[in-house]
């Protein structure tokens, strides 16, 4: 009798620890998919530059991610993107993510930052579509729509 009592009680451990073995796996399961949505949801990113015209280095065609962080243009060496193009200046222009939209603000450079043709002084709230003129290399502005 001493021996059923023991082998029922090892029964219902195991038991035991196999519920709590199924409980942990499903709560890290889902864990685990509710931050792949976040991650999804909240991407890092949220435009992107492709270059259509360009005199030198940077090829055609190529995409530039803009990200919650901000991303600076020039030719020096701490910038992002660094653009072989003597028309721009060392640190020349910076994308930035301000109230849910991209900004571009000129830094001071020497020829200056066109957008649809224009010139720009200080700052400027950028729409999907705009054409960012930098120095002789041409940007097409859009949002960030997962591409990987």
């Amino acid at each position: 009798m001493q021996y059923i009592l023991v082998g029922g009680r090892f029964l219902l451990v195991i038991l035991l620890y196999i519920f709590l073995f199924r409980v942990v796996t499903t709560l890290y399961g889902e864990l685990r998919s509710a931050a792949w949505y976040r991650d999804r949801r909240n991407t890092p990113f949220v435009g992107r530059l492709e270059v259509l015209t360009t005199e030198g280095g940077l090829a055609k065609g190529q995409v530039f991610k803009v990200g919650r962080t901000g991303l600076t243009v020039g030719r020096g060496s701490n910038n992002d993107v660094l653009l072989p193009d003597s028309f721009a200046s060392q640190d020349h222009a910076k994308f930035f993510y301000k109230d849910t939209e991209v900004w571009l603000e000129d830094l001071g450079s020497t020829n200056g930052t066109w957008v649809n043709g224009e010139k720009i002084m200080g700052r400027i709230q950028l729409v999907p579509g705009d054409y960012v003129k930098i120095g002789s290399i041409t940007f097409q502005y859009a949002r960030w729509q997962d591409e990987d």
